[in-house]
């Protein structure tokens, strides 16, 4: 675009110089032509009046004038009648011009005009006028074979620049699609090697960054597995613990209390009312360890993963923390989804549905939640599949696009990349962020699919 703006350009500039051109020359030529027409038709008066022939002027004139060009010669009869004489046949101006008429009004020059008169009294005088029809005619002519070559040879010389760039600029856009391919995590894109020796440097280097990359990746993806599973043990084990140890010493330290105060309701006087009251307050004491100890145990481990439904771990969750939470609203939303697709599968899903509605309430102030777990149908190259889709949408604060994501986030996409999920996380600065998890599943043909809907796990939990 920019050469045929160029050329465009350059085009415009030399019609103007070329128009410029053709009236000067144009008009030089008129002049000389009407020079040469006056002296030739003077000569020829003289023989046809030596000759005694200006009677029959009109009969005379027109063979010995018929060679003349560029001008218009007409005779005045003693009747008054004005009768052309050269060129035989022309109309007055400069219609018989095939030339259009802008190109003509460009260059027409003012039309001179001269007399030869015949005696001193002036009688029968002889008009010459400049007839520029017949120049312009050749000027436009040649104006056109100019034009048409030059854009024969202007449209040869684009189509050469498109090809011999596309072979450039081509790979360029494949590079740019690649980098952009490699910004969104997808190491395994591949470029086609170029062939232009330059950029297939380029390209083979991308590729090899591309593979170096993806080996990073697939490590980083395998440490990190193993890290998820060294921490889901090390959860498990205290999780174990405080069921086991921590929740027993509970029960001892609330029957002894309830045994204490038992026995001093037994007893009389003031002491033993102190006594009962104190071994209230263990009591006391002991429910709220209980109940800290069990909110304890759901976030180290969320249930006994593959024997409760993944929708009712899902509706627990979302029901337990709106109720630690009043003033923002959580809606879930079940559909046809598995009782389990694997413990890790169903603990990725349920730490990213608890880890995105923390930071919605406590980085972004969302007012309102929506939480949507299914299983649906999508396809790629590959063919169709089935996958469990997670989307956690919220009106919070949103976030910002050039922000670095946060620890939380970032743990939470890795965990879904682990499992061979995607995660994508969109924010919108006041408008709220969009968590989409895509977990493909391989589901065994025994496995239960019954569809499971959000109110009616809250009413079984309830």
């Amino acid at each position: 675009m920019v050469v045929a703006a160029i050329n465009l350009f350059a085009a415009l500039l030399a019609g103007v110089v070329a128009i410029l051109n053709t009236r000067t020359a144009t008009k030089a030529e008129m002049e000389s032509s009407l020079e040469v027409a006056e002296r030739f038709v003077d000569v020829t008066l003289r023989d046809l009046s030596r000759q005694g022939k200006l009677d029959d002027l009109d009969e005379e004139l027109p063979p010995l004038l018929r060679h003349l060009r560029h001008v218009r010669i007409m005779f005045l009869s003693d009747s008054g009648q004005l009768a052309i004489i050269s060129p035989k046949g022309a109309t007055a101006g400069v219609k018989g011009s095939h030339a259009p008429g802008w190109f003509v009004s460009l260059v027409h020059p003012e039309i001179a005009q001269r007399k030869v008169r015949l005696l001193p009294d002036g009688s029968h005088p002889v008009i010459i006028l400049g007839e520029p029809s017949d120049e312009i005619s050749e000027a436009w002519q040649d104006f056109l074979s100019l034009a048409l070559i030059w854009g024969a040879i202007n449209a040869i010389v684009l189509v050469v620049l498109y090809i011999v760039l596309g072979r450039v600029l081509n790979p360029l856009a494949s590079l740019s699609r690649g980098m952009h391919q490699l910004e969104g995590g997808e190491y395994w894109a591949r470029l086609p090697s170029a062939k232009v020796k330059e950029v297939a440097v380029i390209t083979d280097r991308f590729n090899m960054l591309a593979s170096a990359l993806d080996v990073a990746r697939k490590e980083n993806e395998s440490l990190y597995q193993q890290l998820i599973n060294v921490q889901e043990a090390e959860r498990r084990e205290i999780a174990n613990e405080l069921h086991d140890e921590a929740g027993a010493c509970l029960f001892g330290i609330a029957a002894n209390a309830s045994s204490i105060q038992t026995t001093a309701g037994q007893l009389d006087g003031e002491r033993a009312t102190r006594i009962s009251s104190r071994a209230g307050e263990i009591l006391s004491i002991a429910e709220r360890l209980k109940v800290m100890n069990r909110a304890l145990l759901k976030k180290l481990r969320p249930g006994p993963l593959g024997q409760v439904k993944l929708a009712d771990l899902i509706v627990e969750l979302t029901a337990g923390l709106q109720s630690q939470h009043p003033d923002t609203q959580i809606h879930t939303a079940v559909g046809s989804v598995a009782k389990s697709y694997g413990e890790s599968v169903d603990l990725a899903i349920y730490r990213c549905v608890q880890e995105a509605i923390t930071n919605a309430i406590r980085h972004g102030h969302a007012g309102n939640i929506d939480v949507d777990l299914d299983q649906v149908q999508l396809a790629n190259g590959a063919g169709d599949y089935e996958a469990v889709r997670l989307t956690i949408a919220d009106d919070g604060k949103g976030m910002e696009p050039d922000k670095a994501k946060g620890f939380g986030l970032t743990t939470m996409t890795e965990r879904v990349r682990s499992v061979g999920g995607t995660c994508v996380i969109e924010g919108v600065p006041s408008k709220g962020t969009t968590v989409r998890v895509e977990i493909p599943i391989k589901q065994k043909k025994n496995e239960s699919t019954a569809p499971v809907r959000a109110r009616e796990s809250v009413r079984e939990l309830s």
